[in-house]
């Protein structure tokens, strides 16, 4: 739910601003507006390729909570459940952008990657190199098809923490892509949602309540997660060398501690099998007014591993 419904066009611009005065060592409003904000670190570093997330407002702290040391440099975000305009990438694109590159991440929707695109395309025009990539992790949306057709969810994180250490470890803007479409291509998201009224689960439900592709009577939390967990890991199908990086997302009702008890279960059957290299757990995007979680996994070879190997804490989550 939005309390501040007489501001709703304002919406970005107006928390873009309280954060900026709650954390001024951390973040700026570089710029604001009906249906749009960025917000971008206080101190961005010029001599680093950059790093633009973008996305609909309303899912905090997905994309804002996502600026700061060692993940994005700046979120560009529109009107709740909306992509935000083009230009407005462009513009903060072209600002930190200008002498090492920058580098657009956002999730797999239509108008975000309509606008991503046309972004990309301003500035070429203007001499600034530019690369992006592009979180198909819903591994419910076009299951069976290829992953260029499915949407994006919470596991847009990985990427950005990933992107965010390649940066500070020096590396090009061009090598950087090519690492992160081939680390997207190994990251799944399922969803659980779980209806106490109708006492059903729900698995792979969308963000704006499409159904799930699979509906069973409410069961205990460990076959639920058990139910879950083969539907991702069915997708992914992990190689015994590869260790696996876990994020459990909660969902709005869910209390701090069933996520950490889900955690537990999810380390258990996961580790039957597989090395499980890092597990964290937090509200990395609570866009669903619903109890439930989205559980994503990252199969991740050494160097993978190696540039995702430090935490980052941030005013909300650790990833």
């Amino acid at each position: 739910m939005i309390w501040n419904t007489q501001r709703m066009d304002y919406f970005a611009a107006d928390s873009f601003s309280g954060m900026e005065k709650a954390c001024p060592d951390r973040w700026q409003c570089f710029s604001s507006g009906k249906n749009s904000g960025t917000l971008i670190k206080s101190n961005p570093n010029l001599d680093q390729f950059a790093i633009v997330i973008s996305g609909g407002a309303g899912n905090g702290p997905l994309f804002p909570g996502y600026v700061g040391e060692g993940l994005a440099d700046a979120a560009v975000i529109g009107a709740p459940f909306a992509a935000p305009n083009a230009y407005a990438i462009y513009e903060v694109g072209k600002y930190l952008g200008q002498n090492k590159g920058v580098l657009l991440l956002y999730n797999n929707f239509a108008g975000d990657y309509l606008n991503n695109d046309m972004a990309q395309e301003l500035l070429e025009i203007d001499g600034i190199a530019v690369e992006t990539v592009v979180s198909c992790d819903d591994v419910a949306t076009a299951l069976g098809e290829p992953k260029v057709n499915r949407s994006g969810r919470c596991g847009i994180g990985l990427l950005i923490k990933l992107a965010g250490s390649c940066a500070q470890r020096g590396w090009s803007l061009k090598d950087t892509a090519q690492l992160m479409r081939q680390a997207s291509s190994r990251l799944g998201t399922i969803s659980l949602h779980v209806d106490f009224k109708t006492k059903q689960i729900s698995y792979g439900a969308g963000f704006s309540g499409e159904p799930g592709i699979k509906t069973t009577p409410l069961i205990d939390m460990q076959p639920a997660a058990n139910e879950a967990l083969s539907i991702l890991l069915d997708d992914l199908k992990p190689a015994q060398d590869e260790k696996l990086y876990v994020l459990v997302n909660r969902l709005r009702l869910t209390s701090y501690a069933d996520s950490y008890i889900m955690a537990n279960t999810i380390h258990e059957q996961l580790t039957a099998k597989y090395s499980v290299e890092k597990m964290h757990v937090a509200a990395y995007s609570n866009i669903i007014d619903t109890y439930g979680f989205n559980i994503s996994i990252m199969c991740m070879d050494e160097q993978v591993a190696d540039l995702l190997e430090t935490d980052i804490s941030t005013d909300s989550f650790i990833i």
